[in-house]
């Protein structure tokens, strides 16, 4: 079995960032119009219902559940756009992520394509989350069967399997991990014959995986703590940094404005970093296994 370093692909990430400067710029730039476009068409179809649920949620520690479900249910035409929307995005973001690991000299565009590649990722995305959701649900449900019987032992068995389901839940994500990178390398949605490539390594990923993410809220962190202290030294006024850096969603006009421009901007650049800093990994070891002859599968499914 192919062993690899968790620390040093936990900042295969950064490697990247750092190897391809104009490509994460591009990557930024592109989030950043379609961050601005679809915030947009959200505000000019459901500005008020969203002015209004986002204030409801920012004034309110514990919100009632009843409002807070009567309040959600006026923004579900919002909800049902944006599940094909965020699955065409991340068909064509982990594709491009995946092009650039497996395929560093197909580089046309930036990496970023539309075309079978980037469905198949989105169709595996979406069937990934649907067995982790699934699997959550179903220790939710039965928990909740098994608290509903009562007692010390009831509430004992019920924290047990709530605890063991999300055991499993993380298992799950951390064995399906490669599912990306194999779709993309053999050409056919491949789901649970991509555990096999994870077969006896399930703590080294979850090292790397754990790192990345703590690596990559500091970067976060760090941007955000320069962004502030660049806003209070020109305002001098913390709170009205903070507010200049949350854009107004009542109309567009007041999203149009340089606050909310530099909001989208920045979202942009959070959600590039966060992707390579966080997913990279995956694809970057499921490389390195694959050229030590570990890394092969049978084909979709």
């Amino acid at each position: 079995m192919s062993k690899f370093s968790a620390s040093d692909a936990a900042f295969s990430g950064f490697r990247l960032v750092r190897e391809n400067l104009k490509t994460v710029a591009v990557w930024a730039a592109a989030m950043t119009v379609l961050s601005i476009l679809s915030n947009a068409l959200a505000i000019q179809f459901f500005g008020p219902k969203l002015g209004a649920f986002l204030n409801y949620m920012s004034d309110n520690s514990t919100p009632d559940p009843e409002e807070l479900v009567r309040r959600a249910s006026d923004l579900a035409p919002l909800m049902l756009w944006s599940l094909p929307y965020s699955l065409l995005l991340n068909g064509v973001i982990f594709a491009a992520l995946n092009r650039l690991v497996l395929r560093p000299h197909d580089s046309r565009f930036a990496y970023l394509r539309l075309g079978m590649d980037e469905v198949r990722q989105a169709a595996v995305w979406l069937l990934v989350s649907l067995v982790l959701m699934g699997v959550l649900f179903l220790g939710s449900a039965v928990s909740g069967f098994l608290g509903a019987l009562g007692g010390p032992t009831g509430a004992f068995l019920a924290l047990l399997c709530g605890l063991g389901s999300i055991g499993a839940m993380i298992y799950l994500a951390v064995r399906l991990s490669f599912a990306s990178a194999v779709t993309f390398d053999s050409g056919k949605i491949t789901l649970f014959r991509s555990l096999p490539a994870t077969k006896g390594l399930f703590w080294p990923l979850v090292g790397a995986y754990l790192l990345a993410g703590v690596m990559s809220v500091i970067v976060i962190l760090l941007i955000w703590m320069i962004v502030y202290a660049a806003g209070l030294i020109a305002s001098g006024d913390f709170a009205a940094t903070g507010r200049m850096m949350r854009a107004d969603t009542s109309s567009l006009r007041a999203y149009f404005t340089p606050a909310g421009v530099v909001q989208a901007l920045f979202s942009g650049i959070f959600s590039v970093l966060t992707t390579l800093i966080v997913f990279g990994p995956a694809p970057s070891i499921y490389r390195e296994l694959k050229e030590g002859g570990d890394g092969t599968t049978d084909g979709g499914w």
